[in-house]
């Protein structure tokens, strides 16, 4: 009885009062009868009894854990997805939807094999809301979106509504809502229809999510839909309807939600909200501020609350230097995309003479400014010459103030317009990292080209290039004769060592000195020869070569790798040149390439026992045995959880090793190229 009363009273309240129309067109509705309140008195009173309500729980709770042991039979779905999509898709999961299929870059229909769904649960709701890096964002974003066979047990417990919540948590409102969206109307839940309009009040859509509010009003009685309502008759400029809701909403038990009484106050008397209310701040409540138009607290950024740093982003009432360094931070966060943050840089107002002298002019006060006037500067240019020297200035400046990364994202498309040629030799490194940091590895690889065959006597870019060797190495762009992870192998006692593989035939011998030169017996700079040994499997002439391309390619290899040991020796800096080494060592053996002992010899210095920012020891166990397995959801969850160290400053470089490994042993190759490519651009900013 209670639930038909307060479906009647939203039906009445979204339908009756003109709010789809505009505020003009509101009509003004009836009072509340007496045997409504009666109702919704004893409807507050069986809600008391049941505790309070909290829309952004899950169906049930998620106890037991990934590493917990349960009498419900695990399930283990067949390694072929195409032979469970019908299956899975059909009849006995409405909750496997996904919006991602294997060839969209999902994580593929047998991805939560072996993994119960109460374990699954948990390896969701506890994924972090700003991932450390932006390629395990993509990694979780892509997990959270896939379409997946389930496991059978604990049903009562939903996957889809812990699958939106972290999507709605980490900022990827519009996946959010086609993910909802996606899933059968029947089979729609109030938390998933709470999550789709939690979405859209996040990204300022009040007319959007009122309109899915209306639609919603009549399936669910929870105090959040009278809230919702309430919300919408203010900004329909609707106060009767407003009033009813409300009161309402206070006879109903809601009377202990002082933030929204607060902000309710402060839209009917136009003064400020009591900045003591504003500290948690909710979607319905951002919708609230924005209708009081109040601006966001902005000691939500230091908060780290992701709705909030989003809503100071969107709202209209945030003001221009506020807006632009909560934008900088959201996109940094992963919370907002890079054409997010250039539309909001875009927004700012310089004069056509502060963007014509931009490189004279003396810097913003604001970083994020400077950034912003920097931008439009190279964006409005259609010289590509003069766009590359506004570039330039961006990346340097961005590179000192440690926004590297972000600036390379955000310029990515201007970057498309400038000629990868000679006559920009003079850019080619600082695009070459820009475009391997925005992960356009076919440009970073044109420019690649244009630097070595620009290097010579009177430029530094043959030196840069070599400092930059690891990246180049890890991302791909320089052949290293690696092996997969999984893969044996065996290093040398040294850099001029053989490394050996396979078993009879012909040895495959190359020799190379510094900066990959084919030169028979050249000395390298240390007095050595960089030289590898390859057997090929068999003595067929195809093997032979292969032998002999991979020995040159590790010959290559050592010889580089020499050198930048060598420029690093000369780092002002030695002990953050020390944890570089250690990070790029580690992230190489992780992925199969050969580190030469007498690199880590150079390491081999006390003290001995260091104090460092690590993962526990049972995310370290499920890491390992869930790569070998071959579970790839709980491989996933367990590398992010790991990569999270990435942010300390004393990380442990083992870990972050691990998670490259892992990644690559089920099969994500090129997210494990990702991952470390960027752990190693970041750390050397």
């Amino acid at each position: 009885m209670q639930k038909a009363l307060v479906q009647t009273c939203l039906l009445a309240m979204m339908t009756g009062t003109g709010l789809v129309s505009a505020p003009a067109l509101a009509q003004t509705s009836a009072p509340v009868p007496l045997f409504l309140k009666q109702e919704a008195e004893q409807d507050a009173e069986r809600q008391s009894d049941q505790g309070p309500t909290n829309p952004g729980a899950t169906s049930a709770p998620l106890s037991g854990g990934f590493g917990s042991t349960s009498n419900t039979q695990t399930d283990t779905f067949p390694s072929d997805p195409n032979a469970v999509q019908s299956l899975s898709l059909g009849a006995v999961d409405s909750e496997a939807v996904g919006t991602l299929d294997r060839s969209r870059g999902g994580l593929g229909i047998d991805m939560w094999n072996g993994t119960t769904r109460r374990s699954a649960a948990q390896l969701i709701s506890e994924l972090p809301a700003t991932p450390a890096t932006h390629a395990a964002r993509d990694l979780q974003r892509r997990m959270l979106l896939s379409a997946a066979a389930l496991p059978q047990d604990s049903q009562e417990i939903s996957l889809l509504e812990a699958r939106v919540a972290k999507l709605i948590e980490m900022g990827a409102l519009d996946d959010a809502i086609e993910l909802v969206r996606a899933a059968p109307q029947g089979s729609r839940g109030s938390m998933l229809a709470q999550a789709e309009v939690n979405a859209l009040l996040i990204g300022a859509e009040i007319d959007a999510a009122c309109d899915a509010i209306e639609s919603y009003s009549a399936s669910y009685d929870e105090l959040f839909w009278l809230k919702a309502a309430a919300m919408c008759a203010f900004y329909a400029n609707d106060p009767t309807s407003a009033a009813f809701s409300v009161d309402l909403v206070r006879e109903m038990g809601g009377e202990g939600d002082a933030t929204f009484f607060g902000l309710v106050s402060a839209i009917r008397s136009g003064n400020a909200a009591n900045p003591e209310l504003l500290n948690d701040l909710r979607p319905l409540d951002l919708a609230l501020l924005a209708i009081a138009k109040q601006s966001i607290p902005t000691s939500q950024l230091e908060n780290g609350n992701p709705a909030a740093i989003i809503g100071i982003t969107n709202a209209d009432a945030t003001a221009t230097d506020v807006r632009l360094e909560a934008a900088r931070k959201a996109e940094k966060l992963g919370l907002i995309s890079p054409e997010q943050l250039a539309s909001v840089y875009r927004s700012v107002s310089f004069t056509a003479d502060a963007l014509a002298n931009v490189l004279d002019d003396a810097s913003e006060g604001i970083q994020a400014r400077q950034y912003a006037k920097l931008y439009q500067a190279a964006a409005q240019s259609d010289v590509p010459a003069a766009r590359a020297e506004i570039l330039a200035a961006l990346f340097e400046t961005a590179e000192f103030e440690g926004d590297f990364m972000q600036a390379a994202r955000l310029s990515a498309p201007l970057m498309a317009d400038i000629p990868v040629n000679g006559d920009f030799s003079w850019f080619a490194v600082p695009a070459l990292k820009a475009s391997i940091a925005s992960n356009g590895f076919e440009r970073a690889a044109n420019w690649l080209q244009v630097a070595k065959s620009s290097a010579n006597a009177s430029n530094d870019i043959s030196s840069r290039l070599s400092l930059l060797y690891p990246v180049l190495a890890m991302s791909g762009l320089e052949e290293t004769g690696a092996v997969k992870p999984q893969a044996p192998s065996a290093n040398g006692a040294g850099g001029n060592s053989a490394q050996t593989f396979g078993t009879d035939g012909q040895i495959a011998v190359q020799n190379f000195g510094l900066g990959g030169a084919v030169v028979a017996d050249a000395p390298t700079s240390s007095g050595g020869l960089a030289s590898a040994t390859v057997m090929p499997n068999s003595t067929s002439a195809e093997d032979v070569q292969s032998a002999s391309d991979r020995a040159a390619a590790i010959a290559r290899h050592r010889a580089r790798m020499v050198e930048w040991q060598e420029m690093q020796a000369a780092r002002g800096d030695q002990a953050a040149a020390r944890r570089y080494s250690e990070l790029i060592f580690n992230l190489f053996e992780g992925y199969g390439i050969e580190v030469p002992d007498a690199l880590w010899d150079s390491l081999l210095t006390a003290p001995y026992a260091e104090e460092r920012v690590t993962t526990n020891s049972a995310v370290s166990h499920h890491l390992i045995t869930a790569a070998a397995a071959q579970q790839k959801a709980k491989t996933v969850a367990m590398a992010i959880q790991a990569q999270q160290v990435a942010s300390a400053e004393n990380a442990d470089p083992k870990a972050l090793s691990d998670t490259v490994t892992a990644l690559a042993t089920v099969g994500l190759e090129a997210d494990a190229r990702r991952l470390a490519t960027e752990l190693l651009m970041s750390f050397n900013q």
